[in-house]
């Protein structure tokens, strides 16, 4: 029988039973103090001891052990351990050293019958690795030199004993910092520096090798963020446990070097279980970048509704989300760390939304940790809404007017979004009719007239985007829906107002929020909308500070958001 050990089920407070891959990683995920970190401080020692008593989060862990005691034995022999007697006092029994320290070792014959016994409590150095974010700069980048009769204690004498995992580790610096690490066994005591002396070690040592150690700086000269990354594997890639928990990888970390982590640490090969609880959308993205990432399980844990809940994803959601370049590749991430997100077509929709959201907010109200994110384009609005649901995220969505242009777009919005676009049908089709009915093609005389204002300038300078959208527009002829678009409801009136104005709500009542002026430029009409960027530049800069006072409508806009997050939140913390 083949030895392992590992978390087979966590189950929580809630009821959600989490089963944690065996041989992989698990990734608990949420906005700020939505009690990551309370989950792990709670979840460390019961992997070893089923402990009781009042949790906010765990009620109990399974932990699963295979093999008989020699098997053990021979499996953490295989995994670094290794078994000598002391020089001590009597009883000179043999002892298994586990863990990272000098004063981690149990005696072998009880280790074997505590594994036959599942005692795995007695066990825990060798079976358990924490990495807290409070202890990440506490770096052992020192070591006594010992007697080789006894096994490695600590990362420096492991590194020293085993120049393959040295260089390892040095190429995993290398690729996050581009400086590799060595160990300078040539000072009295073992140091890990940060270089390379460019030459072959021999012993013993020539006097011009020993100084080019010395001249390597130490790691704990380092900055924090090379300290923080090198603490983290020191412990998952230097012989690690079978199970790993990490806190908060991220600390001290920029965002590229947490993109990388959480990369390194998908792969990580061996017979690990990895628990991770992170903040940070780089560190996710890294995880989901990882090209042979081992299996992967997302727990969600949120606290905005007053209650502790946790979600985990199916990994056909999660095989989905790493097939998604969309999600891969761009911020829409960042929303899985917010309590509810709004999905906009452009980036500046989002700052535009965002401010005032900020200016209408109740300011006695508790923080709405909201974010608004763009899918670059109407497309793909209503599908990442849908991606951002399956998390349990509260999710809506703002289009412009010009979305009802297309039958096909709006039933695609809606299915994704949960809804159906049977009762919109008619109404679709009314307001196309209508809109379609008010085609109008230029004659010659006015494409000429028109075509030349588009091209004024100097005959050399390129064609920009704006100009080839304008002549498109000019070739295609106008439509009722080049009015709709600049003023929504307000270019319609009677029967027609009616039924665009009950499609907003149709729409608005599955999270799909269109905009009733129109497009965006179309909030603020006292600034001229022609060019997007130098409206947004006036409404935010300009001396009347338009951003900071937004009309009723834009108000009553988004209150109507608002309270459809608000309600989303209630029905996702129902049973």
């Amino acid at each position: 029988m083949s030895t392992s050990f590992s978390v087979s089920t966590i189950t929580l407070n809630d009821g959600t039973a989490i089963n944690p891959p065996a041989n992989g990683m698990t990734v608990f995920i949420g906005p700020n103090n939505s009690g990551k970190s309370v989950l792990f401080r709670e979840l460390s020692p019961r992997i070893t001891n089923p402990t009781t008593g009042d949790t906010r989060w765990v009620s109990e862990v399974r932990s699963t052990g295979t093999g008989n005691g020699a098997e053990f034995l021979s499996w953490v022999a295989e995994r670094g351990h290794r078994s000598w007697v002391p020089d001590a006092q009597p009883p000179r029994v043999p002892v298994l050293r586990g863990g990272h320290t000098a004063d981690s070792a149990v005696p072998t014959d009880s280790a074997a019958e505590w594994w036959e016994r599942g005692l795995f409590r007695e066990l825990r150095s060798i079976l358990v690795t924490e990495q807290w974010a409070a202890g990440r700069l506490d770096v052992r980048a020192t070591s006594q030199n010992w007697d080789h009769f006894e096994p490695a204690a600590d990362p420096v004498q492991y590194l020293y004993e085993d120049p393959e995992l040295q260089e390892k580790l040095s190429r995993y610096a290398v690729e996050a910092f581009g400086k590799p690490l060595v160990v300078d066994w040539t000072s009295p005591t073992f140091v890990l520096r940060v270089g390379s002396t460019g030459m072959d070690d021999r012993t013993p040592p020539p006097p011009e090798l020993v100084q080019a150690y010395r001249g390597l700086p130490q790691l704990i000269e380092q900055g924090d963020g090379f300290k923080a990354f090198v603490q983290i594997l020191l412990h998952t890639v230097l012989r690690p446990t079978p199970v790993v928990l990490i806190d908060e990888p991220e600390a001290f970390l920029h965002p590229p070097q947490a993109r990388l982590l959480g990369r390194m640490l998908a792969q990580l090969p061996g017979q690990t279980q990895v628990f991770v609880a992170t903040h940070s959308a780089d560190f996710l993205a890294g995880v989901l970048d990882a090209q042979e990432a081992r299996p992967l399980a997302l727990v969600r844990l949120d606290r905005s509704s007053g209650s502790p809940r946790a979600r985990q994803l199916e990994p056909d959601a999660v095989a989905e989300l790493l097939r998604t370049p969309l999600l891969r590749y761009s911020n829409i991430s960042s929303g899985l760390f917010y309590d509810r997100v709004v999905l906009c077509e452009a980036e500046g929709d989002c700052q535009f939304f965002a401010a005032t959201f900020d200016v209408t907010r109740d300011a006695s109200a508790p923080h709405e940790n909201t974010i608004f994110l763009h899918t670059n384009g109407k497309d793909r609005l209503a599908d990442t809404a849908r991606r951002l649901r399956t998390f349990g995220i509260p999710t809506a969505v703002i289009a412009d007017f010009d979305l009802l242009n297309n039958y096909a777009n709006v039933r695609n919005a809606m299915t994704a979004l949960g809804g159906t676009v049977r009762d919109m049908s008619a109404d679709i089709k009314t307001l196309n009719d209508y809109a379609n009915a008010e085609r109008t093609v230029p004659t010659v005389a006015g494409f000429r007239k028109q075509m030349d204002s588009v091209l004024a300038g100097r005959g050399n300078r390129q064609l920009t985007e704006k100009m080839t959208e304008k002549m498109s527009e000019l070739i295609e002829g106008s439509s009722g829906w080049s009015v709709l678009k600049r003023s929504g409801l307000n270019a319609l009136g009677g029967d027609l107002y009616t039924t665009a104005e009950r499609l907003l709500k149709r729409s608005a009542a599955h999270g799909l929020f269109i905009v009733p002026c129109g497009e965006l430029e179309r909030w603020v009409r006292s600034v001229p909308p022609e060019n997007k960027a130098r409206w947004l530049a006036d409404v935010f800069s300009g001396q009347e500070r338009w951003y900071q006072n937004p009309t009723s409508e834009l108000r009553e806009f988004c209150q109507q958001i608002r309270s459809y997050l608000s309600h989303s939140s209630r029905v996702l913390d129902q049973p």
